[in-house]
């Protein structure tokens, strides 16, 4: 059989250049579209916590507690702060470093192929993972997963070569230390590829020999300097030492609990707009402990241990049934469809212009990437099982969790490789007998059914409703009322009286009303979500239901939309309305008590001007004229007015 290509065959970084400038050129025009998108101006939900985190580094106003997330890809950012990017320009100079990350990952990935299976797939190699739309989705979002990645390929790029057993020499120290402080970087961005550091250690057990083992190990424990940097960098917050993220221990029962199919994380706790708005899972695992226990944890690492403990006493008593779920959840890690991770990459690929017509992804890197492991099985055993030994240990890290589309980042990238590895080898099959042929014919197409079947309900779209609510509350930040009315009513009809849906739908067509724009739908349509809104008492903030309540004035309903802003109390865009109305008088009411960020909301500004209010902030002036015209775009002229 053919050997493995030296590492000293004639240099070709042109085939390594090629790749680098397609990913670099196919995910900056992506991202030219996507900015000019609600979701590509505003970060949102991880997005947002890193660069929270970010400023809390550069500011000093870390919270003194242990770190919730891992803290890596947030030090980054914070170091872009410190080089002088602004915080208001954090958040897109971030999307740009994905990009150059990207580009950057496609060198990897053709060096990587190259060491394995020669020149031309480097360049195979590198093209399949410069134009996969998969990688320039995460790419162009402000997360972890892509940096991490980064540092995963290029531990791996050094440690290629060490696994091409056909050089005949002792292992290179340097090039073993290289991949462990690069792999223990990449733990610090996501924890999730401790286990592939781990294996580094078996790895060399396996490729060397003697001293030659003992020589590789002491270079795999290199990265042991980077988790005491991170312990420490802990303890001098908080005063306890520790490099792995607190999240980890409710992740792993909310992914393996009775009841979860460990795809992604399911919400189960009905949590407040502010606490949802912030880590849902974070305040989940403390209001379940609560029910749990019948009272607050009283430090984190009481909590971490009570679903540790969960968790193991879960899977002894019910083995088989844990079994089971990870066999569902490897069926999904193996199929083609991207679980959905905050996002659901479907759907956003399908508004992309960049990304909706391209066929790649991980089904056919998979499908051929089996061929190409088989392949580099036949020319090199060791570099085989050292390689298989490495996704092993990934994909266990992967279906301990979930296996959503970030998490399997890593082995896409893997696939990849190999997949090259099969397209640019044809003739080495010819040497096979036809037993094996057929072996490794059926291994592949056993490989495209997992790949591309549908059972399981694996390709559920059910997460639609959460990405078009993500799109809405973007839409709001930016003040597009017209795209946030489209898609919350869009997640309306997929999930009625979904609490965000309601609260985005009632202040985006309210904000038409007051701008005088034309109407996104027929007001009808929005008197309907403000009754939903109106019909759960606790369903929104009480400024919200003052404005749900003046639909009830619209449509002739005065007795029901006065019994509404009187059960408000005190809440000033209640008040407001009745003052505008007549049911209240102004000298009846403390304005002195309104707090000032009350003055930002319309019917509280309206009241103001119309009733010349003593007002703690300036509201901006608009003359007689202009305020009688927007009282009678609210307030109906036909509704009449209070006797």
């Amino acid at each position: 059989m053919p050997a493995l290509p030296s590492v000293s065959a004639p240099p070709t970084r042109w085939r390594s250049a090629i790749p680098v400038a397609v990913a670099l050129a196919y995910a900056a025009g992506h991202l030219t579209w996507y900015q000019t998108t609600p979701l590509g101006q505003v970060p949102v939900l991880d997005e947002l916590e890193n660069l929270t985190l970010a400023e809390a580094i550069v500011g000093g106003t870390l919270p003194a507690e242990p770190f919730y997330r891992a803290p890596g890809y947030a030090a980054m950012l914070a170091l872009l702060r410190i080089m002088g990017v602004p915080a208001a320009a954090l958040f897109p100079v971030a999307l740009i470093l994905g990009v150059l990350l990207h580009a950057i990952n496609a060198g990897l990935v053709a060096g990587i192929a190259r060491s394995w299976f020669g020149p031309t797939a480097a360049l195979v190699g590198g093209l399949l993972f410069a134009l996969n739309p998969v990688f320039v989705h995460f790419a162009t979002q402000a997360l972890d997963a892509v940096p991490a990645l980064t540092l995963f390929l290029a531990g791996l790029n050094w440690l290629a070569p060490e696994l091409n057993t056909g050089r005949g020499e002792s292992p290179d120290v340097r090039r073993w230390a290289g991949a462990s402080l690069a792999w223990a970087a990449a733990t610090a961005l996501r924890p999730n590829y401790l286990p592939a550091w781990c294996g580094l250690l078996l790895v060399a057990v396996v490729v060397f020999r003697g001293r030659g083992r003992w020589k590789a190990g002491a270079g795999a424990t290199s990265g042991l300097v980077v988790f005491a940097l991170v312990a420490a960098w802990q303890w001098r917050v908080s005063g306890e030492p520790g490099f792995l993220p607190w999240q980890g221990s409710y992740n792993l029962w909310a992914a393996n609990q009775p009841g979860a199919h460990g795809r992604y994380y399911v919400q189960r706790q009905s949590l407040s707009a502010e606490d949802a708005a912030g880590n849902p899972a974070r305040f989940e695992s403390q209001l379940q402990f609560q029910e749990d226990k019948g009272r607050p944890a009283r430090d984190i690492r009481e909590l971490n241990a009570h679903w540790r403990t969960r968790f193991l006493h879960q899977i002894s008593r019910q083995p088989f049934a844990w079994l089971g779920l990870l066999a569902r959840k490897t069926y999904a890690l193996l199929n083609n469809w991207e679980q959905y991770n905050n996002k659901t990459y479907a759907f956003h690929r399908d508004r992309s212009p960049w990304l909706r017509w391209n066929p790649l992804g991980w089904g056919l890197v998979f499908t051929f990437g089996v061929a190409g492991f088989a392949h580099l099985a036949i020319q090199d055993r060791k570099a085989a099982l050292g390689l298989a030994l490495i996704i092993i240990a990934t994909g266990a890290a992967v279906l301990l969790f979930y296996v959503s589309g970030r998490f399997r980042l890593p082995l896409a990238a893997l696939a990849t490789i190999l997949a090259a590895g099969a397209l640019v080898a044809p003739r080495c099959w010819q040497p096979w007998s036809q037993r094996r042929r057929l072996f490794v014919g059926g291994c592949t197409a056993g490989a495209a059914l997992l790949a591309f079947s549908s059972f399981d309900d694996v390709a559920s779209r059910a997460t639609y409703v959460q990405d078009h609510a993500l799109l809405a509350r973007a839409a709001e930040t930016i003040g597009d009322d017209t795209v946030a009315w489209q898609h919350a009513t869009a997640a309306l009809a997929l999930q009625p009286r979904h609490p965000d849906a309601l609260r985005l739908a009632v202040a985006s067509y309210f904000n038409h009303l007051v701008l005088g724009l034309p109407p996104p739908a027929p007001e009808s349509e929005w008197q309907a979500v403000c009754f939903q809104l109106l019909e759960n008492r606790d369903s929104g903030p009480a400024e919200l239901r003052a404005v749900a309540a003046l639909a009830q004035w619209r449509t002739g309903q005065q007795p029901a939309a006065l019994a509404e802003w009187r059960a408000l109390g005190q809440a000033p865009s209640a008040q407001s309305a009745r003052i505008l109305v007549g049911d209240l008088s102004p000298a009846e009411v403390v304005v002195s008590s309104w707090p000032a960020a009350a003055w930002n909301t319309p019917l509280v500004q309206l009241a103001g001007r119309r009733f010349s209010l003593q007002t703690p902030a300036k509201v901006p002036s608009e003359n007689e004229a202009d305020t009688d015209r927007l009282f009678a775009r609210l307030f109906a002229a036909s509704a009449g007015r209070v006797p």
